[in-house]
């Protein structure tokens, strides 16, 4: 269903600038994920963009490695996300992303999937204190500390990271958080896991 939408002049101009200052592997992922075109660097119609822009709050990028991929490359980073603020819900998924830090502005995030990427640090989340959901398995994650205020979370996927430590967690967390796996870690040695266990009443599980 085609949607149109009432555009301000000034409106069209800021967003046509945000669109000009994509990366083109950003705009190549809009166009093939979001818009459906293909690999190309085409502007959107007016209204694609506008109704993107006003409305947007899911996005999911699944790379080619991916079960159900729905793009055809991997992509680096993630400056294109710069100025969705809306978004509540994030999958960017079998890519070669290796830093969150350009997610930092995005506060109101309440689901969080970056699993299989080449992440090395969870800094750029700590701040995300509505998420309820994050899943970072099968990156190379040494630390969990960023998590430290986010109280909301639920489900948390760290499995088959490089953690020695699980670090992070608060008895806040405790009172909330209902699945947490983080088996296997090689690093993580049997005896870290049995004192978080008796720290926080949090079992570890495996998957």
């Amino acid at each position: 269903m085609h949607i149109h939408v009432k555009k301000d002049p000034k409106e069209l101009l800021q967003a046509k600038q945000w669109w000009g200052k994509l990366e083109m592997q950003w705009k190549m992922a809009f166009n093939e994920a979001v818009f459906k075109k293909g690999t190309t660097v085409e502007l959107p119609t007016d209204d694609e963009l506008m109704v993107f822009l006003i409305m947007v709050d899911t996005l999911r990028f699944a790379g080619p490695g991916a079960q159900y991929p729905n793009m055809s490359f991997q992509l680096t980073n993630l400056s294109g996300l710069k100025g969705l603020l809306r978004l509540k819900y994030l999958s960017i998924t079998n890519m070669n992303l290796t830093s969150l830090k350009e997610l930092s502005f995005h506060t109101n995030l309440q689901h969080l999937f970056v699993n299989n990427n080449k992440i090395t640090s969870l800094m750029g989340i700590e701040n995300m204190t509505q998420l309820v959901d994050l899943y970072v398995q099968c990156n190379e994650i040494t630390d969990l500390t960023p998590i430290k205020k986010l109280t909301q979370l639920k489900t948390v996927y760290a499995t088959e990271n490089n953690l020695k430590t699980i670090n992070g967690f608060t008895d806040a967390h405790a009172d909330v958080i209902e699945k947490f796996y983080v088996i296997p870690n090689k690093a993580l040695r049997d005896k870290e896991i049995i004192k978080f266990q008796n720290t926080y009443g949090i079992i570890c599980h495996k998957g």
